[in-house]
């Protein structure tokens, strides 16, 4: 069999986009070349191998045993090639680490409840006045700390809520679903994708999120769903709408 080398600076690479911030990597000669790594933003010291067996990795340290073994789950397969860090990872770990919320992210402790609270966050964030992609960051409280997601939200269900609602002109927001992690925790971000189709809006009362009313996000704040934009923010929005038109 070929020997494999483990190739640790990509895995220290990979731990560091997803938010292990690492103190120590000591290289050691103990029935075969392995390194010990230690990290100053958790109390686990990981220990790999360079070895044929990629699914060898060794948690230890003062963490609980969840960490333990997602962490030995996400490193072995980093060994592997089998664990893709998504391109998004290091920029919503920087926004949650800001430790505030803004026109273009916005973060929830749990999965919406109503259909109607998620569809209209996803307007919000849409039809932010710098047109810019948004986020929506789900597992992460309102104190900011990193909780994660326990249960799965098929990507299917809020894409069939946003095909299934009538908005002005066919255009709904581009939205796309991510899978992230902070640590070992799994978060779900919500990507609204900045357009030209700007504004979104109903054209269909749908619960409280009302027809022909034009919503966006201001700082941290939404429009209030018995509300509408301010008229220049309504005129913002179509500026943009307009400036990009042949795009």
């Amino acid at each position: 069999m070929t020997k494999i080398t483990v190739d640790i600076e990509y895995i220290k690479d990979q731990l560091k986009k997803i938010g292990y911030e690492i103190s120590d990597c000591i290289p050691r000669e103990n029935n075969g070349l392995n390194w010990q790594l230690k990290f100053s933003n958790s109390g686990a010291s990981v220990t790999i191998y360079d070895s044929n067996n990629v699914k060898n990795t060794v948690v230890n340290g003062r963490v609980d045993e969840e960490e333990k073994k997602i962490l030995k789950q996400i490193i072995d397969d980093i060994k592997a090639k089998e664990f893709v860090v998504d391109p998004l990872n290091e920029e919503i770990i920087s926004l949650i680490r800001s430790r505030k919320e803004d026109y273009y992210y916005d973060f929830k402790r749990e999965f919406h409840k109503k259909d109607e609270d998620l569809l209209f966050d996803i307007i919000c964030l849409s039809n932010n006045l710098e047109n810019r992609d948004a986020y929506l960051i789900i597992g992460v409280t309102d104190d900011f700390e990193v909780i994660g997601i326990d249960e799965v939200c098929k990507s299917n269900n809020i894409l069939d809520l946003m095909n299934n609602k009538k908005f002005a002109g066919d255009f709904k927001p581009e939205i796309e679903i991510k899978n992230i992690y902070y640590k070992y925790k799994k978060l779900m971000v919500i990507k609204c994708k900045a357009t030209k189709h700007v504004p979104y809006y109903l054209v269909e009362r749908y619960r409280g999120v009302k027809d022909n009313t034009i919503y966006t996000r201001v700082g941290d704040t939404n429009t209030p769903k018995d509300k509408s934009a301010t008229y220049n923010e309504i005129e913002k929005l179509w500026r943009i709408h307009f400036d990009r038109e042949y795009e």
